[in-house]
């Protein structure tokens, strides 16, 4: 009897999905077959990038010897053509030939070593590159020498990260290395990068609502860029970028969106959905520090996290755009996903009065980005069944989330907050260490308290070499302690879900890059088209792709 039932409201379903295709008359995109000539001097793009905008900025303003690709060793080369590995310790490095600075000075092996000795007195904060020392050797004209003082293997990958500048950025901003980054402290030709930033700031803890991008003249590949001019939004309402991407043409070009937001951007006249799979996270931290103290015991972590059916959120809240993982850390890294398929966790097993009564009357101060209530609202409607209640501060910028999540594990967060979710985009490319970061012990970033175990792994973490037996024992040591102890509430790893305007062709990347060089447009873009109005035939609902 239910069987019957259940197959007559599957037809019906069908039937009514099939209504709505003959309504719409979704099309194929075919914007690949219209493409604009490159570098039309009115060609612009407007693009919102509400999480690590300075990250992305900064990988589009600057370069390296190396940047980071989809490919197996998750790198490929950018002012470098060649790296030797000599072993663990000596890396021989061959420069591009003609390379030039977005000022047009000539960059040479001299502008490697001022920058490098630069870098080792004030280097990023976020991997253990700030503890290592190293020296750097001119071999010739071309070609210099890096020698380790010790072994660090995450080296290579951390060379994708140490960008170059003229020295007058060097002597006029001084761009000491931080928790998050120091390329766009101001707007100048003083990188290498495909783009000069023209106007406004990024550096995470702060940054401009706005800013301007233009092409670098003197960038190495000649046969990108493709668009002139790139507006980048930095903090805006949700809503609003979703509604002047789906109703208005000219507005927004390129935006991540929340996952309920799929329908509007499939069924819009001037845009469409962009589906991919993704080693991005969502990190949603719990408040060790100073925040409600029933969650010093690892207890009702566990029960909080126990509390949320998995399967549900990745159906209904994320509308399937995404995979259950059994860590915080993505399943689409492929270390992860190794593991998880290897290895069972033993976890500690609560019953549904268990969890009850450790959750019973929980009122947590959650502290949030807009673009993430989507989420909330979900996780919500699961905790309310054990009586928890969630108490929010929304916020529309990253920068906000950034000032107190930063300053929490020294005690100076001017909010209170027990719980806090970061749009954790993979900023450090095809690694865990995008995640396993926030569990080092007296970093900022970090809001758990002493654990001695887990610094020691961390310890062994940077000196096992990857794609070896030992970088995956080191790696699953950190999966499952942090899990075990219940440091972050989980949630299933995201796919990458995007609004691109109709005529914008963009191929996404799994992690955080965004490469702005690639992105081409299409004749009727309304950039660059002589029509005033978008061609009719066009306005039809676009097929999705992933």
């Amino acid at each position: 009897m239910y069987k019957k039932l259940l197959l007559i409201i599957l037809f019906c379903l069908n039937l009514l999905s099939e209504d709505l295709n003959l309504k719409e008359k979704f099309r194929a995109d075919d914007s690949n077959l219209r493409i604009a000539k490159m570098l039309n001097e009115k060609s612009h793009i407007n693009i919102f990038l509400p999480s690590i905008p300075y990250s992305y900025i900064a990988k589009n303003t600057n370069s390296a010897l190396i940047r980071s690709y989809d490919n197996k060793r998750k790198w490929e080369y950018d002012l470098a053509k060649d790296i030797k590995i000599i072993n663990d310790l000596i890396f021989i490095i061959t420069l591009r030939k003609d390379l030039r600075f977005q000022n047009g000075e000539v960059f040479s092996v001299d502008s490697v070593l001022k920058n490098l000795t630069f870098f080792k007195k004030y280097p990023f904060l976020y991997t253990n590159i700030n503890n290592i020392n190293f020296k750097v050797k001119k071999l010739s004209k071309y070609k210099f020498k890096i020698i380790l003082k010790e072994k660090y293997e995450m080296f290579i990958s951390d060379l994708a990260r140490i960008y170059f500048y003229t020295d007058e950025y060097l002597e006029k901003y001084q761009p000491k290395g931080s928790e998050t980054g120091t390329a766009n402290i101001a707007p100048g030709p003083y990188g290498m990068g495909p783009y000069i930033l023209e106007k406004g700031f990024a550096v995470g803890s702060k940054q401009t609502e706005k800013l301007e991008l233009s092409v670098n003249p003197y960038y190495w590949n000649k046969k990108v860029p493709k668009i002139k001019h790139i507006t980048v939004y930095t903090q805006l309402n949700v809503e609003d970028a979703i509604r002047d991407i789906s109703k208005h043409e000219g507005k927004l070009d390129l935006m991540p969106i929340p996952f309920n937001k799929k329908i509007d951007i499939l069924l819009s006249k001037y845009s469409k959905l962009q589906l991919s799979k993704s080693t991005n996270n969502f990190v949603i931290f719990f408040n060790l520090i100073n925040g409600n103290k029933r969650l010093e015991n690892k207890d009702v972590r566990i029960a909080l996290n126990q509390a949320l059916n998995q399967e549900n959120l990745l159906n209904f809240v994320y509308k399937k755009e995404g995979s259950i993982s059994p860590f915080t850390a993505s399943i689409n890294y492929d270390i992860v996903k190794k593991i998880s398929k290897e290895n069972s966790f033993k976890e500690k097993k609560f019953s549904q009065n268990e969890i009850k009564k450790l959750l019973d009357n929980l009122e947590l101060k959650v502290f949030t980005q807009d673009r993430f209530m989507f989420l909330w609202k979900g996780i919500e409607f699961q905790l309310k069944k054990y009586n928890v209640k969630l108490i929010y501060t929304i916020t529309n910028s990253e920068k906000d989330i950034y000032n107190q999540l930063l300053k929490t594990s020294s005690s100076k967060n001017t909010k209170e907050w027990d719980m806090l979710i970061w749009g954790d985009d993979d900023w450090y490319y095809g690694d865990p260490w995008t995640v396993f970061f926030i569990y080092e012990i007296n970093s900022v970033w970090s809001t758990i308290k002493e654990d001695n175990l887990m610094k020691k792994y961390i310890k062994e973490y940077f000196k096992a070499k990857r794609g070896t037996k030992s970088y995956e024992n080191i790696t699953r040591k950190i999966l499952f302690r942090a899990k075990s102890m219940a440091y972050t509430l989980r949630v299933p790893s995201p796919n990458k879900v995007m609004a691109l305007n109709k005529e914008v062709i963009f191929k996404p990347y799994l992690g955080a890059m965004l490469p702005l060089w690639n992105i081409d447009i299409t004749k009727d873009h309304w950039s660059i088209r002589k029509k005033i109005k978008y061609p009719k035939n066009l306005e039809q609902a676009i097929k999705v792709k992933r």
